[in-house]
Order: structure tokens, then sequence, then C-alpha cells
């Protein structure tokens, strides 16, 4: 299915548990790579905004008892509000730590059931808030017995680097991985730092779509699209957004084929945390309760 990973390697006397392949430093603005799609943007969903109201920004575990019924995530190293959220899924033969080359030990952040496989991103030893930062590994593992299939670093993903940035926003410009999903061999994945915008000169919040069989990107999108708690894949069209304090904030919907935005809607604050139930997108943001009707 994939190509695998060197997952183990002992070299001297020093013996490391994984391996991950390095990617290379990806393009920092909309790319293509792939041929034209069979399907276009007129086959697509479209949303329209049917309801949005005020909500306290401390209701998150609310949202959560009332619109969705399945979230397949669990967080476990998470501090403060979105402990909400950890989920239930059991990290039972699922790695807590590993080992790489160069580094501290990285920490298991979050575990994403995805389609066929189950996807384990691990960041920084946790802080002081039980929060572990800068999530840069993903291991694929095996949805029922766990075993490791691929080992992808994205630290290459992490930093725009222009002469010009102020240096001293390098600790708040990390692009992290934030979610990730596969379907039918390709790894979606998002990467975004907690800043402003302008602190990496507006290049942050992307979505990537790598091949798992060669580790090429298909495509990236535009910067600004995803900064989200996680985005959602249905058919041929990914939900998304982006939003940060005084920034504009959008929900997108993007063609999975080819990354680009084919619908923005704005909203009133930043958009965190999505879930699909048939023709309905519910979409918590920061302090707005969002539902969206979706027709073809």
């Amino acid at each position: 299915m994939f190509t695998v990973a060197a997952l183990f390697l002992f070299v001297g006397s020093q013996s490391f548990d994984v391996l991950p392949v390095p990617l290379e430093t990806p393009p920092f603005e909309y790319t293509y790579n792939g041929s034209p799609p069979s399907s276009g943007a007129e086959s697509l969903p479209v949303l329209k905004l049917a309801m949005e109201e005020p909500i306290s920004v401390t209701d998150v575990e609310e949202w959560f008892d009332r619109d969705v019924d399945d979230w397949p995530a669990a967080q476990f190293h998470e501090g403060g509000l979105n402990s909400a959220v950890i989920g239930d899924m059991p990290r039972e033969g699922i790695r807590p730590y590993i080992s790489v080359p160069g580094d501290e030990n990285l920490y298991l952040d979050k575990v994403i059931n995805s389609g066929d496989v189950v996807i384990a991103l691990y960041g920084n030893p946790p802080n002081s808030s039980n929060v572990v930062l800068h999530t840069r590994v993903i291991l694929l593992l095996q949805k029922e017995t766990f075993k490791e299939i691929n080992a992808l670093d994205f630290l290459a993903y992490s930093r725009y680097t222009d002469s010009a940035l102020d240096l001293s926003e390098e600790l708040y410009t990390f692009q992290w991985v934030r979610w990730a999903e596969v379907r039918d061999g390709v790894l979606y994945v998002c990467n975004m730092h907690w800043t402003y915008a302008e602190s990496s000169a507006g290049r942050n919040a992307y979505i990537t779509a790598l091949d798992l069989e060669t580790n090429e990107i298909l495509w990236r999108t535009a910067p600004l699209v995803c900064n989200s708690q996680n985005f959602i894949i249905s058919g041929d069209a990914i939900f998304c957004g982006y939003g940060f304090t005084a920034e504009d904030d959008y929900v997108y919907v993007l063609n999975r084929l080819t990354g680009e935005v084919i619908q923005s809607v704005s909203v009133h604050s930043a958009p965190e945390y999505f879930w699909k139930n048939g023709d309905t997108l519910y979409v918590r943001c920061y302090n707005r309760d969002c539902v969206f009707t979706i027709s073809s």
C-alpha cells in the first residue's frame, strides 16, 4: 500500500527507535503537480450558511455533546480548554513516545482514525501545561494491529525562511502538523502556526496532498487556508477554515483533487472544529456556532 519507512536503525553504539523519512522543503504558494482531474469544480458541493449564533468560548464540550456522534481522534497531551475533546480512542499498542536521530524523545500528541489506517502525531515533550507543541512526525499504523507501516518527518515544512522576517517571532512561527487524513493512498496534512500571519510573511496554514508511494507533493493549497483543529474530506471536497484574532475568518471548500479553493464563506470568528452529518456541516468557531447546508 505504502512505501515502508526505515523505522528502526542502529548506528555505532546508539540505537534509534524510529527513523522517519525526512521530507523536502515544500513550496509556500499554491502548487499543483498532477494531471488535470477528471471531475471539475462543477461537481463539488456548495455551502450555504443556515445558522450562525454567538456562543461562549468555553462551550467546546457542549458543542461536541450536541453535534458530534463519533469524533475520529483522541488527544493525549493537550491541557486547558481542549481537554474536553480528548476522545476515547484506546492508545494501547501505540507508542507514548519515540526517539529520532538528533532530537529528544518526541511524544504522542494525537491519534486519528482515518480510513484504513491510524495516524499518530508526535511532537516536543509536554510543557508545564501538559501541551505537546511543534508536532512534526507522523506514524501511519495498521488499523487493527497498530503495526507501523510508514513514518514521515515534516520538519522541513515548519519554517518559511526569509531574511526580512523578525527572528524574535521564530519560536511562534513553527508550522506544526495540526491534522491529517489518508484517502486512496494520499496523505492530506495541515501545517500551521499560532500567531499572526504577518509574522511569517503570510506563509502559513496549508493543506498538502502527498502521494504515499513516492512522498511527492501532488498539490499544496494557497496560504491561510487551514489552521482549524481538523478538516473534513467528503467525496472530492475538503471542508476547512482559517482565522486568527484580528485577521479575516473563513470557512473554505477545496477541490480535493487539485487543492484549489472553490468557495469561501466569511464567518465572524476563527473556525475551530468541523463535523459533517449527511447534508449538514457543523462548524464550531471561536465564539460562534455555525451550521451550513451542503448542496450539489
